[in-house]
This record gives C-alpha cells, structure tokens and sequence, in this order.
C-alpha cells in the first residue's frame, strides 16, 4: 500500500477525461467536468490499496482486467448508495392506496393473481423491501399471490448488504414506527428484516446500460427507477426508458425521483396525475412512439494523450448541458401543477 502524497498529486484533465469516458460507456454514469475532484478523491484511496502512483496505471488496471474484479470494485466507487425506508412517502402512498388497487383489481378480473415489481438500483435494499411492506400490508401476510419483487444493482458491495437485511437507525429515519414494530427485529442497535418480507425479494446484479441484459426482464408491472437516472447522460437515459418501456405490461407504471422527468427523454409513456404524486403509465394498447429519438451513434474518440476509447456523439457534456436546461424548465412546472394539487386539496378537505 502507498501513502497518498506517493500518488500523482491531481488527476489530469487528459486522465480524467479517459477514465471518465470509460465510466460513462461501460455503465452510463457521466461526471462533468465540475466532478473532476469527486472522481478524483474517490479513485486516490483504491490507488493507494493496490500500490498504483499515477491515474493512468489505475485505468490499464481497470480496463484489461478481463475477471472484472477491478471494474466491479470502481462501480462500487463511482455509484452513490444514499437511501432509506419509505423515502418519499407521498410517492409510496400513491403506490399503495391508489396506483396498487388498481392493477390488483385488474389483475382479480382477469384470474391472474400475479404481481412482478422492478426496483432498478435497487442500492442498499430500503427501497424493494419497503414495497414488500407496503404489498403484505396491502394483501395480508398469507395473501396467496404469486409476487416477485425483482430488485437490482449494479454494485456488488451494496447487494451483499441488501441481502444480509440489517440496518442501522439512519436507514429507517423516515419510517413509521408502527411500520418498524411490524416488519423489523431489533437485534444489538441493528433492525433485522422480518423472512415475511425478505422472502418477496430476489436480488441479482445488473448494469442499466447493458441492453441485452435489460431485454431479459418481461412482465412487469411496476418499475421503481427513482434517483438513479439523475447520474447518466441523455442518451443513457433514453436507452434505459426504451429497456423499462418494453419490459412493462400494457397499463403498467414507472416511478422515478420527485424532481425527476422524462421530458425530452421519452414520449411514450403517459404522465398520470394522481391525489398524492405524479406516475408514468404505459396505456393499454399502447405502442413505442415512432418518433421516439434513437440513440447516439457510438464513435471512437482518441485522447491527447493518444488513448482510444468510446465515446458518445456528439459530447456528452453538450447532452448533460442541453438536459439540465430542459429539466430546469420541467421541473417548475410541475412545481405549479404540484401546487394547483396542494391547493386544491386543501379546498377539498
């Protein structure tokens, strides 16, 4: 192991750019030029680890390690894994006393009393086990339905926590406490997952931006994809709504982040307005749009240093600028339309 003041002292435009590149095509995540630091600070440590001095050693390392030990351990460098119980209640109970019935009802009529859930990014496990919760509180515990809740990552370090299932008080900060009584054991200052609700989950490890994999995932009724997007370049992100499109049932829906939009990203789904928050639905004979917008052509950039690597076209910090504008605007108005909704609440109550 080396000392950090052993190592190159700042990460080069040139290198940052390589290894960034190399990032955003092998799993989608792009840093801007702005993150330069945060890519940096989180690569000087694993450096250090493996006796490497200088930030292009570290990407040879990376990129011709064909066991891809290395490339999992800078996943699990680059990803963010902040998360909780029950983050967003709003969305949750939109889940769970509007959105839910509905397809639970359909679902009764028809005779099929199956239901598939996607929780994409799924980090830690807050987010899948909280659905498990909401499902047994919605059905009862021995409620007789086939339901598979299918909860992915592409870290290998946060799903081996997901499926040990003990957390700490920080984890359930936004929880109820009736919830915490019901579902969890408390075991030395730790909150053990109860089976009941481990037993609706199936972790697996997957990477968003690999499309033949993404392929692979049929039938579902919900996806849950929220705050994960917010870290990919369009072009990612298009590619990754098209995967969640054709993996949903007709009538089914999508969940992304609060202060998340599709807008300039897909026109596929519907954008459904509902009591207590806003969903992506995918109507019943409904078909990908035809003027859906393809993806980027691949290209190959040569660095200045002479390094070929892949790379999007055109830059992916012209995208990431375009998309920050678009979401900009985006996001006010669904401020107003979320505060015609309070207002109208109000009225109502």
């Amino acid at each position: 192991m080396l000392d950090k003041d052993e190592i190159s002292s700042e990460l080069s435009l040139d290198d940052f750019i390589v290894i960034r590149d190399f990032i955003h095509e092998k799993c989608g995540i792009f840093f801007a030029e702005n993150k330069k630091y945060l890519l940096e600070n989180r690569l000087i440590k694993r450096m250090s680890t493996l006796g490497l001095k200088s930030f292009r050693d570290y990407f040879y390392q990376v990129k011709y390690d064909t066991s891809l030990k290395e490339f999992n351990m800078l996943m699990n460098l680059v990803t963010t894994n902040e998360t909780s119980f029950y983050r967003n209640p709003p969305q949750l109970q939109c889940f769970q006393e509007e959105v839910l019935p509905q397809i639970l009802e359909s679902k009764r009529r028809a005779g099929k009393k199956r239901l598939r859930i996607w929780s994409a990014g799924c980090s830690t496990g807050e987010e899948p086990y909280t659905i498990s919760m909401i499902i047994l509180d919605v059905l009862g515990e021995n409620h007789g339905w086939n339901i598979e809740i299918v909860a992915n990552d592409i870290s290998e370090n946060v799903l081996q926590a997901a499926r040990k299932a003990q957390y700490t008080e920080m984890a359930l900060r936004t929880t109820p406490s009736t919830i915490i009584k019901k579902y969890f054991k408390e075991e030395n200052h730790k909150y053990a997952v109860l089976d009941s609700v481990k037993r609706q989950v199936n972790f697996s490890h997957l990477n968003l931006a690999d499309r033949r994999r993404m392929a692979l995932m049929n039938e579902v009724d919900f996806v849950f994809c929220r705050n994960v997007m917010i870290y990919f370049s369009d072009d990612i992100k298009r590619q990754i709504v098209r995967g969640f499109y054709n993996s949903l049932l007709p009538g089914g829906y999508m969940f992304i982040g609060h202060a998340e939009s599709l807008h300039g990203i897909s026109k596929a789904f519907k954008l459904e307005y509902f009591r207590n928050g806003l969903v992506y639905h995918k109507e019943v004979g409904a078909a990908l749009a035809d003027n859906e917008p393809a993806s980027m052509p691949v290209a190959c950039a040569t660095t200045p240093a002479g390094v070929t690597v892949a790379a999007t076209a055109p830059a992916a910090a012209s995208t990431v600028s375009r998309s920050a504008e678009t979401h900009a605007a985006t996001m006010e108005k669904l401020k107003k339309i979320q505060e015609l909704l309070a207002g109208s609440r109000k009225r109502n109550s």
